[in-house]
């Protein structure tokens, strides 16, 4: 038996209804968890015109899940649709708040309707 923290198991969920795609993130993105977020974006149905991606279960997010995030941003704006992200719990978002993140993302407290 080990004193090491069980990390919480990471889950993707994907939802596409109408023009809305939703991604949520569940548990710790890291290097090794991150290909399962790139694989889902990459699976998505090229009909949105919102793009959100839910990190309001996010126990840790690391720099690797933040490319992703910058490289959708980028796609947004020569794609023409609208990236929304759902922040995550305080102790994660606060990374997003000290790397000003805020400036080049589009933060939302909760997913649109």
């Amino acid at each position: 038996m080990t004193d090491r923290p069980i990390a919480p198991q990471f889950r993707v969920g994907v939802q596409q209804r109408g023009s809305v795609a939703t991604v949520s993130l569940e548990g710790e993105l890291d290097i090794a968890t991150a290909p399962r977020f790139e694989q889902a974006l990459a699976g998505l149905e090229p009909s949105y015109e919102t793009l959100v991606i839910d990190l309001s279960h996010c126990a840790f997010f690391a720099s690797s899940g933040i490319a992703i995030l910058l490289g959708q941003n980028d796609r947004a704006e020569s794609e023409g649709f609208k990236l929304l992200i759902v922040k995550a719990p305080p102790p994660v978002q606060r990374m997003f708040d000290l790397a000003a993140l805020d400036d080049r993302l589009t933060f939302t407290e909760r997913p649109p309707e």
